[in-house]
């Protein structure tokens, strides 16, 4: 019996438990400890054979790409690691310290002529080998709140995260599907239980997973695996609380001046600081991400989401999600700045309608 059906049957159990009319508490107590027992059911991973199976990654600058490269090199993949510079500290590693079997290429995710020249580059130097894998991996994060976040903010995380994706994807299709072989989209856990101020990043997720889910029912048909691997936040380039700092200092500067006195420096200053005290909660050792990325291609039989936390972040997600909606948000305001905006009080709101009224 897989890990699905295990986890499908707990479900069922502790509905069954909640109609029964024990409630919601010891139907939600059930799906946890099943969650909890899933995590340590065992899958066996039966291996394929590298030799002759060439694997693409995007966004190897660093992070989960670049080691996953090396991870992949050191098994005996002819690995194609896509950087947005070649010249970066970590496409140079790769280069010097993967010299056989490893070829760094300059790839935008959001530059057709870039994405289109990869496939050309793969084609040329790919000689007898399949191009068993691709993995989505390159991204971008921004967290900021929606009001002091532009719209060519919002887009630019949208064409990385999402139209990279589906760029990508297309131009390699045909060589993956020849091969039999597997997408993998690395989408960061999205959805109810992401905190504020990730509303560009959440949306770019689960948009990246809505493409995964349809690609993966499309492409069933010639054989070929969709897999999405689903990472909690953990301590990468993406999330370092310095570059965070500055793209929240460079939204404030170029915000509307109505809007910025909505909110006030103290707010924003508070802002920052909590999004400080949430990247500390970072998770420190990216293995589990990198283990899991790895599984899902090598893997004869993938599952078809990996979600890569903690046993703890599993068993809250999976509750998260179970639970209303108005009893989330109550929660997540836990996860707010303190600080209240200076238009929160009612002098403050009374005095924005005059002015509106006025303009007119």
């Amino acid at each position: 019996m897989g890990r699905a059906y295990v986890l499908g049957a707990a479900v069922v159990v502790s509905l069954g438990l909640w109609l029964a009319g024990l409630g919601w508490t010891v139907a939600l107590l059930g799906i946890a400890i099943a969650i909890a027992l899933v995590s340590l059911y065992p899958h066996k991973v039966v291996s394929v054979d590298p030799l002759g199976k060439a694997v693409f990654i995007t966004g190897c600058d660093s992070g989960f790409g670049n080691s996953l490269a090396r991870r992949l090199y050191d098994r005996g993949f002819l690995v194609f690691a896509g950087c947005l510079s070649p010249d970066s500290a970590g496409a140079l590693a790769l280069k010097s310290e993967c010299p056989d079997q490893l070829h760094v290429i300059q790839i935008d995710v959001t530059d057709e002529w870039q994405v289109r020249g990869a496939l050309k580059f793969v084609k040329e130097k790919i000689g007898d080998n399949s191009l068993w894998a691709l993995v989505n991996n390159a991204g971008i994060a921004i967290f900021t709140e929606i009001e002091w976040c532009s719209v060519s903010q919002f887009q630019r995380v949208l064409d990385v995260n999402v139209m990279g994706v589906v760029r990508v994807t297309k131009v390699f299709l045909p060589l993956l599907r020849s091969a039999k072989g597997r997408v993998v989209n690395v989408a960061s856990l999205a959805g109810r239980y992401t905190f504020p101020a990730f509303a560009a990043y959440s949306m770019s997720k689960r948009a990246c997973i809505a493409f995964s889910d349809a690609l993966r029912i499309e492409m069933k048909k010639f054989g070929l695996k969709v897999i999405t691997i689903e990472p909690a936040l953990y301590k990468t380039p993406i999330a370092e609380s310095n570059l965070l700092e500055q793209q929240n200092r460079k939204s404030w500067s170029e915000t509307p001046p109505e809007v910025k006195d909505a909110y006030g420096d103290e707010y924003f200053d508070a802002f920052l600081k909590n999004i400080n005290v949430q990247m500390k909660r970072a998770i420190p050792d990216t293995t589990h991400v990198i283990d899991l990325m790895e599984e899902a291609i090598i893997d004869v039989d993938p599952r078809i989401r990996y979600v890569a936390t903690t046993r703890l972040g599993e068993i809250r997600a999976a509750i998260l999600m179970l639970l209303p909606t108005s009893l989330t948000d109550k929660l997540f305001e836990k996860t707010t700045p303190k600080c209240l905006p200076r238009q929160s009080t009612g002098s403050s709101v009374d005095s924005s309608s005059d002015n509106d009224v006025t303009s007119r």
